[in-house]
């Protein structure tokens, strides 16, 4: 299995390139770094602000970052059709993310915790592709918005979503419950595992984007009034 890994890796004299691209990246500075937990909900609607404030200026960082490896997100952007896109994102990050291990923390909660700059300055390009991700839903879903899980349900559950900016559809006369999709964590959870077989061989950020499109998160919840089983 190893060697069936090693076979997906950069190939000798590109490992660490993505490493020494990102020592220009310029920082996710979100006003109130940490878990939302820890944050009040003024706090999170400063972050949410943030990013919709920053939103145009970090997607042209990520741009930049991913021309540099013959990705264009423009064409998609501008209402192509994303699957290209997201199969040439799946690849790369298949090919690259492997060699990010000095950039890597082994848990959620470190990710929570980051400052995303310096060592963590990849967790800033991770951000960027998660608002890549609420784009590429939003531009063709308008019924999704960026907003702010402020479910104390939520909160009390523990989820790593509370008081921290997310793609939703809020409770409304179709959506009897708020719906929201936690992208950064999606794009984290792939990250922490760079070499997990599922993830790998299956375009998670593809079928997400399709699904989200589509109205496949929000259907089983449509007309029932309670959580899908």
């Amino acid at each position: 299995m190893a060697g069936w890994f090693s076979r997906w890796r950069s190939p000798e004299g590109e490992a660490g390139a993505l490493s020494r691209r990102l020592r220009d990246y310029p920082p996710y500075a979100v006003p109130h770094p940490g878990p939302g937990e820890r944050l009040t909900a003024e706090q999170a609607q400063e972050n949410l602000a943030y990013l919709l404030g920053q939103r145009e200026h970090r997607l042209q960082a990520l741009h930049r970052l991913l021309a540099g490896y013959g990705v264009d997100i423009s064409p998609a952007l501008a209402g192509d059709d994303p699957r290209p896109l997201l199969d040439q994102l799946h690849a790369w990050a298949n090919r690259y993310w492997p060699d990010l291990s000095g950039h890597r923390r082994r848990s959620l909660s470190s990710w929570l915790s980051s400052s995303r700059q310096g060592d963590e300055i990849a967790y800033s390009m991770l951000m960027d592709i998660a608002i890549l991700l609420g784009e590429l839903i939003r531009i063709r879903r308008p019924d999704f918005q960026w907003g702010v899980d402020l479910d104390e349900a939520n909160g009390r559950d523990g989820m790593v979503s509370y008081r921290r900016p997310v793609l939703k559809i809020p409770q409304g006369a179709a959506m009897p419950v708020p719906l929201f999709l936690d992208l950064e964590d999606i794009v984290v959870g792939r990250f922490l595992q760079p070499d997990d077989p599922t993830q790998r061989l299956l375009n998670g950020w593809a079928r997400l984007v399709d699904e989200a499109v589509s109205g496949a998160h929000e259907s089983p919840w449509q007309g029932s009034g309670a959580p899908p089983p």
